[in-house]
């Protein structure tokens, strides 16, 4: 156990007890030291009775970021034990975004209910937001930020921004609209600050937006802002119109969610296995069923294939005489090998179309880069099986099968996410069950040609 697991450990303890001496002041002073994330742990490992109490102490502001960084479940559990009022002044502080995420995945009637709580400014803000796709950029964007009019003077832009700062996700850069809410340009707080008051802001500003659709794939906004290295990115309709910004703590989340997403669908199952991981599930009986789902079909395509790879290598006759039986030997290696540098290939592929645009050139180098290992592996198994064999014929199938699988393998890796990618379809769909399966029918093919081609001139 590390030092922060001990840490974290010795808080739990303590505050379990400062909970049932009921020392209310001791454990507020206590809490006020920790970060949010900290707490919000401890919380997760207390008693039913214990968190409510738990989070009763907390100052409001404090509630608020614990629930925007609960989950649905923990959410909908704690204010179901709070009175009305203090549930309203809660929310008050919560950020937009976050609510919103969490309300889309409630029953209606219980999201119809909080939202009765809300002031009729940040209720129509939430319902704003609950209609964009979970996936777009709207489904990430906060109301929170601060915008003013390119007309205004830096005197009267300072006044505002200190009128509206409180609501704002982050009042680093300011947003400057025309007066049809059109977004036409960005103001750093710095820049504001430094300027003169009778500076008219749009002397002032940047023309230079960075910026994103609402209803573009919140990907695109992941691309931006780790390129550019923002703070935040604004958000606009196809108008032009400022509907929100997303700022970066959102971008990571992001970040995280489609890395696990990807190493799922790369790994030949889907997010249903996230249930197990995360322990969602109630039963072990829900558990084992949702691996099962999950798996099920990339395993029944994986066994398919190998039914056919089965039914290409009983036309290998050669292997039937005697002389040649050691050929049977070396499959795994001619298919290991390939299925290898596929894999390499095809999750290199997929990173870089994650980060940029790549075209067929990437097959080439990818091709080259086959037939370079292809040459080293080539000759490393060429002197290894005539070391034990002996036999030119079998060293000269193996090592002509390696080499052309390995380089098959790596145009194969490379080409399919990019031909993906062209159709419109999620790259990282090319899993490694995927790619080891066309890989393997490739691959006996491979050495079943090699080997007639060769020994049928010998024989």
């Amino acid at each position: 156990m590390d030092r922060k697991q001990d840490a974290s450990k010795d808080l739990l303890s303590e505050v379990t007890i400062l909970i049932e001496n009921n020392k209310i002041l001791e454990l507020r002073e206590l809490l006020e030291e920790y970060h949010i994330i900290d707490i919000f742990d401890i919380m997760e490992n207390l008693e039913e009775h214990d968190k409510i109490k738990l989070f009763e102490v907390l100052p409001l502001d404090m509630a608020a970021s614990i629930l925007e960084e609960s989950d649905v479940e923990f959410f909908s559990n704690i204010l179901s034990k709070l009175d009305t009022e203090y549930k309203k002044n809660i929310l008050e502080l919560m950020s937009l975004d976050d609510m919103a995420d969490i309300l889309s995945q409630l029953e209606e009637d219980e999201r119809e209910d909080i939202m009765g709580l809300l002031s009729q400014k940040d209720a129509d803000d939430v319902k704003e937001l609950l209609i964009y796709e979970e996936e777009s950029n709207g489904g990430i964007m906060t109301t929170g930020y601060i915008q003013i009019n390119e007309y205004m003077t830096a005197k009267e832009a300072i006044s505002h921004m200190r009128e509206y700062a409180e609501d704002a996700e982050t009042i680093y850069y300011v947003y400057v609209v025309d007066n049809e809410e059109r977004l036409v340009g960005v103001l750093s707080l710095r820049e504001l600050i430094l300027a003169r008051d009778s500076n008219i802001v749009k002397d002032l500003m940047s023309e230079n937006i960075i910026s994103v659709f609402v209803d573009e794939d919140r990907e695109e906004a992941v691309k931006l802002v780790s390129k550019y290295n923002l703070i935040a990115i604004p958000v606009i309709d196809r108008e032009h119109k400022l509907k929100g910004i997303i700022t970066v703590d959102d971008i990571i989340d992001v970040m995280e969610e489609e890395a696990t997403e990807d190493m799922y669908k790369f790994a030949g199952t889907s997010e249903q296995e996230r249930d197990i991981v995360q322990n969602i599930n109630k039963t072990p009986i829900e558990q084992i069923f949702s691996s099962v789902r999950a798996r099920i079909p990339w395993l029944i395509i994986t066994l398919l294939a190998g039914l056919l790879s089965s039914a290409i290598l009983s036309n290998l006759d050669f292997i039937m005489n005697p002389k040649y039986a050691s050929l049977v030997f070396f499959i795994p290696i001619v298919l290991g090998m390939g299925g290898n540098i596929g894999t390499q290939s095809s999750a290199l592929a997929v990173m870089s179309l994650y980060n940029k645009d790549i075209d067929f050139n990437n097959v080439i180098r990818e091709a080259v880069v086959g037939v370079i290992t292809g040459i080293i592996c080539s000759l490393i198994v060429s002197i290894i099986v005539f070391l034990f064999i002996k036999d030119v014929n079998i060293v000269l199938v193996v090592t002509v099968s390696l080499f052309i699988n390995m380089i098959v393998g790596a145009v194969i890796g490379g080409f399919m996410p990019i031909l993906f990618k062209k159709l419109d379809v999620d790259p990282s769909i090319i899993s490694a069950p995927v790619i080891a399966t066309v890989l393997d029918i490739t691959g006996i093919a491979i050495y079943l040609i090699t080997t007639t081609i060769i020994l049928s001139k010998i024989v």
